[in-house]
Protein backbone atom coordinates (compact mmCIF):
# COMPACT_ATOMS: atom_id res chain seq x y z
CA UNK A 1 0.00 0.00 0.00
CA UNK A 2 1.45 3.62 -1.05
CA UNK A 3 2.15 5.90 1.48
CA UNK A 4 -0.44 8.31 0.14
CA UNK A 5 -3.27 5.93 0.61
CA UNK A 6 -2.11 4.17 3.75
CA UNK A 7 -2.56 8.29 4.99
CA UNK A 8 -5.95 8.81 3.87
CA UNK A 9 -7.03 5.35 5.32
CA UNK A 10 -5.87 6.16 8.75
CA UNK A 11 -7.17 9.51 8.51
CA UNK A 12 -10.96 7.77 7.61
CA UNK A 13 -10.88 4.74 9.87
CA UNK A 14 -9.52 7.06 12.93
CA UNK A 15 -11.51 10.30 12.70
CA UNK A 16 -14.57 8.92 10.59
CA UNK A 17 -14.66 5.64 12.41
CA UNK A 18 -14.70 4.04 9.03
CA UNK A 19 -14.11 0.28 9.25
CA UNK A 20 -12.44 -1.20 5.96
CA UNK A 21 -13.46 -5.31 5.56
CA UNK A 22 -14.58 -7.39 3.29
CA UNK A 23 -18.20 -5.13 3.09
CA UNK A 24 -16.35 -2.08 2.81
CA UNK A 25 -14.20 -1.72 0.52
CA UNK A 26 -11.38 0.31 -0.79
CA UNK A 27 -13.90 0.81 -3.54
CA UNK A 28 -16.89 1.47 -1.82
CA UNK A 29 -19.08 4.32 -2.22
CA UNK A 30 -18.49 5.05 0.95
CA UNK A 31 -21.78 7.90 0.69
CA UNK A 32 -24.60 4.88 -0.80
CA UNK A 33 -23.54 2.93 2.03
CA UNK A 34 -24.23 5.13 4.58
CA UNK A 35 -20.71 5.03 6.29
CA UNK A 36 -19.97 8.93 5.34
CA UNK A 37 -21.74 11.85 4.95
CA UNK A 38 -21.74 15.56 3.68
CA UNK A 39 -19.55 17.04 7.14
CA UNK A 40 -17.44 13.70 6.76
CA UNK A 41 -17.19 14.67 3.69
CA UNK A 42 -15.63 18.57 4.46
CA UNK A 43 -13.31 16.62 6.95
CA UNK A 44 -11.86 14.44 4.23
CA UNK A 45 -11.33 17.74 2.05
CA UNK A 46 -9.79 19.48 4.75
CA UNK A 47 -7.56 16.15 5.49
CA UNK A 48 -6.25 16.36 1.85
CA UNK A 49 -5.75 20.76 1.69
CA UNK A 50 -4.02 20.79 5.33
CA UNK A 51 -2.31 17.45 6.15
CA UNK A 52 -1.71 16.49 2.22
CA UNK A 53 -1.09 19.60 1.41
CA UNK A 54 -3.56 19.12 -2.40
CA UNK A 55 -4.34 22.54 -3.44
CA UNK A 56 -7.83 22.40 -5.15
CA UNK A 57 -9.34 24.57 -7.48
CA UNK A 58 -13.53 25.26 -7.44
CA UNK A 59 -13.45 22.64 -10.76
CA UNK A 60 -11.71 19.83 -8.47
CA UNK A 61 -14.47 20.73 -6.27
CA UNK A 62 -17.34 20.19 -8.63
CA UNK A 63 -15.90 17.52 -11.60
CA UNK A 64 -14.38 15.50 -8.36
CA UNK A 65 -17.19 13.60 -5.98
CA UNK A 66 -14.54 11.72 -3.84
CA UNK A 67 -16.09 8.68 -2.25
CA UNK A 68 -14.41 6.02 -2.01
CA UNK A 69 -10.45 5.15 -0.69
CA UNK A 70 -9.61 4.58 -4.52
CA UNK A 71 -10.74 7.53 -5.81
CA UNK A 72 -9.52 9.70 -3.34
CA UNK A 73 -6.36 8.51 -3.51
CA UNK A 74 -6.33 8.48 -6.91
CA UNK A 75 -7.33 12.16 -7.29
CA UNK A 76 -4.30 13.16 -4.45
CA UNK A 77 -1.49 11.36 -6.95
CA UNK A 78 -2.90 13.24 -10.13
CA UNK A 79 -3.04 16.53 -8.24
CA UNK A 80 0.87 15.33 -6.77
CA UNK A 81 1.72 15.55 -10.58
CA UNK A 82 0.31 12.06 -11.77
CA UNK A 83 3.09 10.55 -9.74
CA UNK A 84 1.06 7.09 -8.88
CA UNK A 85 3.54 4.41 -6.34
CA UNK A 86 3.41 0.84 -7.52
Amino acid sequence: MDAVRQQIRQFMEETLLVNFDEEITEDTDLFKAGVIESRDYLSILRFLQQDLKVEMTDEDLFMNVLVSLSGITEFVHQKQGGVRPV
